[in-house]
């Protein structure tokens, strides 16, 4: 018994899309990072070689972990690799772990749902009132908008990941086509 072939380019097409967003939050994230070093290290020369640091620097490499630590946890998701311990799960009969997983993926994107809503709150008063950063004078809704967006991402992941899993589940295994 074979995939259906709509289901099976679907799926494909989704975990492409999924990759390509995880590659670009990667580069996000590492070109965050480097720039942290790169401001860093030009700070340290400022200094102690001028004897003049810059005043933003802080606050910009602090915003630009943020950004950093988002795309990092978008890419985590989609690929699956944050740190859980799961040997109870993995070792239940299939239905013990569909319902933990339910449960579980249930929670999770109730948790961040919560927190997504409260940050796009704050990023909307923080908009409103037209808040801007100490040292840089950036809009302080732009890095704070890093959290929601980051967070609302995460959960949407977190469902279509869920999503697959039950296809996957439901699916009947597909047999080779090859001579024994």
């Amino acid at each position: 018994m074979s995939e259906n072939p709509t289901a099976g380019r679907t799926r494909r097409l989704i975990d492409r899309v999924g990759e390509g967003l995880t590659r670009l939050c990667l580069a996000i994230a590492g070109v965050a990072l480097l720039f942290i070093v790169a401001i860093n290290g030009a700070n340290v020369a400022a200094r102690y070689l001028f004897r003049a640091p810059f005043p933003w620097s802080e606050e910009l490499m602090l915003f630009l972990m943020i950004l950093a630590v988002f795309a990092g946890a978008i890419a985590v998701t989609w690929r699956n690799l944050h740190i859980r311990i799961d040997t109870y799960i993995e070792r239940a009969p299939p239905t013990v772990r569909v319902a933990a997983m339910a449960i579980g993926t249930a929670v999770s994107i109730a948790a961040i749902a919560v927190v997504t809503h409260a940050s796009v709150r704050i990023v909307v008063l923080l908009y409103e009132l037209e808040q801007r950063s100490d040292a840089l004078r950036a809009p302080s809704w732009i890095p704070q908008s890093f959290v929601p967006i980051g967070l609302g991402m995460i959960a949407l992941l977190i469902a279509i990941k869920f999503v697959l899993a039950m296809l996957d589940a439901r699916s009947p295994p597909v047999r080779s086509e090859e001579p024994q």
